[in-house]
Protein backbone atom coordinates (compact mmCIF):
# COMPACT_ATOMS: atom_id res chain seq x y z
CA UNK A 1 0.00 0.00 0.00
CA UNK A 2 2.92 2.38 0.69
CA UNK A 3 4.06 2.11 -2.93
CA UNK A 4 0.63 3.04 -4.25
CA UNK A 5 0.49 5.96 -1.82
CA UNK A 6 3.93 7.18 -2.96
CA UNK A 7 2.90 6.91 -6.62
CA UNK A 8 -0.25 8.87 -5.78
CA UNK A 9 1.83 11.59 -4.10
CA UNK A 10 4.08 11.96 -7.15
CA UNK A 11 1.03 12.03 -9.45
CA UNK A 12 -0.62 14.81 -7.44
CA UNK A 13 2.65 16.71 -6.91
CA UNK A 14 3.22 16.69 -10.69
CA UNK A 15 -0.29 18.04 -11.25
CA UNK A 16 0.12 20.75 -8.63
CA UNK A 17 3.50 21.77 -10.07
CA UNK A 18 1.97 21.93 -13.59
CA UNK A 19 -0.77 24.16 -12.14
CA UNK A 20 1.97 26.42 -10.75
CA UNK A 21 3.63 26.69 -14.17
CA UNK A 22 0.23 27.46 -15.74
CA UNK A 23 -0.08 30.38 -13.32
CA UNK A 24 3.47 31.54 -14.13
CA UNK A 25 2.92 31.28 -17.89
CA UNK A 26 -0.42 33.11 -17.65
CA UNK A 27 1.11 36.01 -15.72
CA UNK A 28 4.08 36.15 -18.11
CA UNK A 29 1.69 36.29 -21.05
CA UNK A 30 -0.29 39.14 -19.48
CA UNK A 31 2.47 41.10 -17.75
CA UNK A 32 5.62 39.94 -19.51
CA UNK A 33 6.06 43.21 -21.32
CA UNK A 34 6.17 45.26 -18.09
CA UNK A 35 9.66 44.09 -17.15
CA UNK A 36 11.93 41.12 -17.16
CA UNK A 37 10.92 38.37 -14.74
CA UNK A 38 13.55 36.55 -12.73
CA UNK A 39 14.82 33.38 -14.46
CA UNK A 40 12.15 30.68 -14.36
CA UNK A 41 13.63 27.21 -13.84
CA UNK A 42 11.56 24.56 -15.61
CA UNK A 43 11.51 21.71 -13.12
CA UNK A 44 9.41 18.55 -13.13
CA UNK A 45 8.95 15.41 -11.10
CA UNK A 46 10.47 12.16 -12.32
CA UNK A 47 8.24 9.96 -14.44
CA UNK A 48 6.84 7.27 -12.19
CA UNK A 49 4.87 4.07 -12.62
CA UNK A 50 3.67 1.10 -10.60
CA UNK A 51 4.55 -2.44 -11.69
CA UNK A 52 2.59 -5.43 -10.43
CA UNK A 53 4.12 -8.91 -10.57
CA UNK A 54 1.63 -11.76 -10.70
CA UNK A 55 2.17 -15.49 -10.39
CA UNK A 56 1.94 -17.24 -13.71
CA UNK A 57 -1.68 -18.12 -14.32
CA UNK A 58 -2.49 -21.77 -14.78
CA UNK A 59 -5.38 -23.11 -16.74
CA UNK A 60 -8.41 -21.01 -17.53
CA UNK A 61 -8.28 -17.63 -15.78
CA UNK A 62 -11.05 -15.11 -15.70
CA UNK A 63 -11.28 -11.83 -13.78
CA UNK A 64 -12.96 -13.71 -10.91
CA UNK A 65 -10.15 -16.26 -10.49
CA UNK A 66 -7.09 -14.31 -11.65
CA UNK A 67 -4.03 -14.24 -9.43
CA UNK A 68 -3.31 -11.56 -6.84
CA UNK A 69 -0.17 -9.47 -7.21
CA UNK A 70 2.88 -11.18 -5.73
CA UNK A 71 5.03 -8.04 -5.68
CA UNK A 72 4.45 -4.35 -6.27
CA UNK A 73 7.25 -2.03 -7.43
CA UNK A 74 7.51 1.72 -7.81
CA UNK A 75 9.43 2.54 -10.99
CA UNK A 76 11.00 5.99 -11.20
CA UNK A 77 12.96 7.76 -13.89
CA UNK A 78 16.68 7.59 -13.14
CA UNK A 79 18.23 10.79 -11.85
CA UNK A 80 21.76 10.80 -13.24
CA UNK A 81 24.12 12.34 -10.69
CA UNK A 82 27.32 11.17 -12.40
CA UNK A 83 27.79 14.68 -13.80
CA UNK A 84 29.58 16.88 -11.24
CA UNK A 85 27.24 19.72 -12.23
CA UNK A 86 24.17 17.67 -11.28
CA UNK A 87 24.46 16.85 -7.59
CA UNK A 88 21.41 15.62 -5.71
CA UNK A 89 20.09 18.58 -3.72
CA UNK A 90 17.46 19.00 -1.03
CA UNK A 91 15.88 22.41 -1.63
CA UNK A 92 13.15 22.57 1.03
CA UNK A 93 12.37 20.27 3.97
CA UNK A 94 8.76 19.35 4.74
CA UNK A 95 9.08 20.75 8.28
CA UNK A 96 10.16 24.25 7.25
CA UNK A 97 9.24 26.76 4.56
CA UNK A 98 12.73 28.18 4.05
CA UNK A 99 15.34 27.13 1.47
CA UNK A 100 17.98 24.74 2.77
CA UNK A 101 20.61 26.16 0.41
CA UNK A 102 22.74 29.21 1.14
CA UNK A 103 22.22 32.27 -1.12
CA UNK A 104 25.74 31.80 -2.55
CA UNK A 105 24.88 28.29 -3.80
CA UNK A 106 24.54 28.23 -7.62
CA UNK A 107 21.21 26.35 -7.27
CA UNK A 108 19.75 28.79 -4.75
CA UNK A 109 17.52 30.28 -7.48
CA UNK A 110 15.83 26.85 -7.81
CA UNK A 111 15.18 26.83 -4.06
CA UNK A 112 13.80 30.39 -4.22
CA UNK A 113 11.58 29.49 -7.15
CA UNK A 114 10.28 26.43 -5.28
CA UNK A 115 9.49 28.61 -2.23
CA UNK A 116 7.59 30.90 -4.59
CA UNK A 117 5.83 27.85 -6.07
CA UNK A 118 4.68 26.88 -2.56
CA UNK A 119 3.31 30.41 -2.12
CA UNK A 120 1.40 30.15 -5.43
CA UNK A 121 0.01 26.72 -4.50
CA UNK A 122 -1.07 27.81 -1.02
CA UNK A 123 -2.62 31.06 -2.26
CA UNK A 124 -4.37 29.65 -5.34
CA UNK A 125 -5.76 26.67 -3.38
CA UNK A 126 -7.26 28.98 -0.78
CA UNK A 127 -4.78 27.81 1.85
CA UNK A 128 -5.47 24.10 1.35
CA UNK A 129 -2.36 22.57 -0.22
CA UNK A 130 1.28 22.96 -1.26
CA UNK A 131 4.15 20.66 -2.22
CA UNK A 132 7.10 20.32 0.14
CA UNK A 133 10.16 18.18 0.83
CA UNK A 134 11.49 19.29 -2.54
CA UNK A 135 14.67 17.61 -3.75
CA UNK A 136 16.32 16.35 -6.90
CA UNK A 137 19.04 16.96 -9.44
CA UNK A 138 19.24 19.24 -12.48
CA UNK A 139 15.63 19.79 -13.61
CA UNK A 140 14.22 16.60 -12.01
CA UNK A 141 12.51 16.49 -8.63
CA UNK A 142 11.62 13.37 -6.65
CA UNK A 143 10.15 12.12 -3.40
CA UNK A 144 7.90 15.11 -2.59
CA UNK A 145 5.36 15.47 0.18
CA UNK A 146 1.98 17.08 -0.27
CA UNK A 147 1.04 19.26 2.66
CA UNK A 148 -2.69 19.66 3.18
CA UNK A 149 -4.85 21.66 5.53
CA UNK A 150 -6.08 19.62 8.49
CA UNK A 151 -9.56 20.91 7.58
CA UNK A 152 -9.66 18.75 4.45
CA UNK A 153 -7.85 15.70 5.75
CA UNK A 154 -10.17 15.32 8.77
CA UNK A 155 -7.44 13.63 10.76
CA UNK A 156 -6.66 11.13 8.01
CA UNK A 157 -3.27 10.87 6.43
CA UNK A 158 -4.20 11.66 2.83
CA UNK A 159 -0.69 11.78 1.38
CA UNK A 160 1.60 9.91 3.74
CA UNK A 161 3.57 10.48 6.90
CA UNK A 162 5.34 13.54 5.46
CA UNK A 163 2.11 15.55 5.54
CA UNK A 164 2.94 17.30 8.83
CA UNK A 165 -0.03 19.30 10.22
CA UNK A 166 2.15 21.57 12.42
CA UNK A 167 4.37 22.45 9.45
CA UNK A 168 1.31 23.17 7.31
CA UNK A 169 -0.15 25.47 9.96
CA UNK A 170 3.21 27.28 10.40
CA UNK A 171 3.67 27.84 6.65
CA UNK A 172 2.08 31.32 6.38
CA UNK A 173 4.34 32.61 9.18
CA UNK A 174 7.49 30.81 8.02
CA UNK A 175 7.29 31.64 4.31
CA UNK A 176 9.47 34.59 3.33
CA UNK A 177 8.44 36.24 0.10
CA UNK A 178 11.27 36.58 -2.39
CA UNK A 179 11.77 38.40 -5.71
CA UNK A 180 9.59 35.80 -7.51
CA UNK A 181 6.69 36.47 -5.13
CA UNK A 182 7.14 40.22 -5.62
CA UNK A 183 7.45 40.10 -9.42
CA UNK A 184 4.37 37.90 -9.73
CA UNK A 185 2.48 40.20 -7.31
CA UNK A 186 1.50 37.52 -4.81
CA UNK A 187 -0.15 38.84 -1.66
CA UNK A 188 1.81 38.33 1.56
CA UNK A 189 0.77 35.23 3.49
CA UNK A 190 1.65 36.61 6.91
CA UNK A 191 -0.98 38.94 8.31
CA UNK A 192 0.57 41.98 9.98
CA UNK A 193 0.00 42.04 13.74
Amino acid sequence: MEILQEANVIYWASSILMFTYSFVDHVLELDGETGSPPPIPRLCFVDTGVALVHDQATGNTTPSNSTSPRCVYLLEELIDVSDKEADFVKYIHNGDALPLLEPADPLYYNAEFLCFAQHVQYFKSGGLVFISDLQGSADLLTDPQIMTSPTISRGKNMFGEGNVPKAFEAFPDQHQCNHYCTWFKLPPLKVAA
